[in-house]
């Protein structure tokens, strides 16, 4: 499949990781799930060529299930280009619009198009939705028709029309931040509740391997109390050897000293017998 003439640096293969939020996965059928999966493999022939599909693999074993993929990114006229595929924003951006339209009616939706949540600092992502809501003010001056020009013999004014669109630009430019902070507050609340059911995912996931371990625990426990056990005999065993070591060390000091008070009354007694 591959040109034999092809360059240094050529992409030979583009990995594809396709996949839908935790809380998808806990809510779909057996029959969605594979009809997940199998629109993913269409998606993917429609754009490269069923024939450019090297390999592909569903994984299971992970909080959200999921297709591996790699496709040789060659043209019609027999080139190695993954830039022709994916080589810019639009390009990938208009892939994540067709493949989430191939799998919508399976109860999926598209992230936000053109969000650049991503990539914002979080300082001033919170300082954004924290800012406080304009005040719009209209008032019968606002929608008064406004003068465009003055001739000594007439005067043109703005028409209906115009005053609609002057003043419907005044407040969409007026509360344009405010749409902005309701946009990442609603992307905020929607990455919670993804990181939440994710979370509840690992947790449901786990429960078997906890119960499993119970009995080890039991163990571990029983198993903490022998050693305990044995290791307060065994304190008690060195502290009763110490003691009795130091009941000898002065008990023998004892004698020493008593030793060396009769060899003292020995020697006073003999000097007086002289």
């Amino acid at each position: 499949m591959l040109p034999e003439k092809r360059r240094k640096d050529a992409v030979l293969a583009v990995e594809y990781v396709m996949t839908a939020s935790p809380g998808w996965w806990e809510t779909a059928s057996p029959s969605q799930q594979t009809e997940f999966f199998d629109r993913s493999m269409a998606w993917l022939a429609e754009k490269y060529g069923a024939d450019r599909i090297v390999t592909a693999s569903i994984h299971r074993d992970e909080t959200s299930p999921h297709l591996s993929a790699f496709v040789v990114p060659l043209t019609a006229d027999g080139r190695l280009s993954a830039k022709e595929f994916i080589g810019s924003k639009v390009k990938m951006s208009a892939d994540q619009t067709s493949y989430a339209a191939k799998v919508r009616d399976l109860g999926l939706e598209r992230g936000i198009e053109g969000s650049r949540a991503n990539h914002e600092r979080v300082a001033s992502f919170y300082g954004a939705i924290a800012k406080p809501v304009p005040a719009i003010e209209i008032t019968p001056e606002t929608v008064a028709p406004r003068v465009l020009s003055r001739k000594w013999h007439s005067t043109t004014l703005e028409s209906p029309e115009m005053v609609a669109n002057r003043v419907t630009k005044a407040v969409s430019e007026a509360y344009a931040p405010v749409i902005e902070r309701a946009r990442k507050a609603d992307l905020e609340a929607r990455r919670a509740t993804e990181s939440r059911q994710a979370l509840q995912s690992l947790q449901k996931r786990a429960e078997p391997f906890l119960r499993a371990l119970e009995p080890l625990k039991e163990a571990g426990r029983s198993l903490f109390g022998r050693l305990m056990s044995e290791l307060g005999a065994k304190l008690h065993t060195e502290q009763q050897r110490d003691d009795q070591q130091r009941v000898q060390e002065a008990r023998a000091k004892i004698e020493r000293q008593r030793e060396g008070e009769r060899d003292a009354n020995g020697k006073d007694r003999g000097g007086r017998g002289r």
